[in-house]
């Protein structure tokens, strides 16, 4: 391929990723990304927020801050009435879960609270065990949206494949 035309082409790559780096925060980009979470789950202790996460990043964390909105059956969102955060050590490549009781936002959200058929877990701070701190960059957001309906079916795949693993572990 001759000088000019190769340069064509690269420039012509170039402009179609232009705009890809402008969509926002993508899944990838974010060093922490929730992999499941629920609104509403039901214990033998009560009734939890819980959020699986997983540090997708290079760093180990420190701490985490995650600012939830509540999504009723048609989408729309409702800001919680807190951050959440988690703290501890979570290593690059591996992942965690933390639960939180719902009575907080049961109480702030008051006979709406019945409405809450999901979550959109948004990742707002990071603090790395250096130090250094990570946030979205101006405009961006890095988040994930869950149904509460579809927790179980998606916590008894993650058990049958851990079931496969272990089995081909001791095979």
């Amino acid at each position: 391929m001759n000088r000019p035309r190769k340069l064509a082409v690269a420039a012509t790559v170039l402009i179609l990723l232009i705009p890809l780096a402008s969509l926002g925060e993508t899944p990838n980009s974010c060093p922490v990304l929730p992999t499941l979470a629920s609104s509403k789950l039901s214990s033998e202790v009560g009734e939890h927020i819980v959020i699986w996460f997983y540090n997708q990043g290079n760093k180990t964390t420190h701490g985490i801050q995650f600012a939830l909105f509540m999504l009723d059956a048609v989408g729309n969102r409702y800001p919680a009435s807190q951050k959440y955060v988690v703290t501890g050590e979570i290593k690059p490549d591996t992942g965690d879960v933390v639960d939180y009781p719902t009575d907080k936002e049961r109480e702030f959200f008051g006979e709406n609270w019945a409405q809450v058929e999901g979550v959109e877990v948004r990742v707002t701070r990071i603090m790395f065990k250096d130090g250094s701190v990570w946030v979205p960059q101006k405009g961006r957001v890095c988040k994930m949206t869950f149904l509460n309906g579809d927790y179980q079916a998606e916590m008894d795949r993650r058990w049958k494949a851990a079931e496969k693993r272990q089995q081909h572990k001791t095979k």
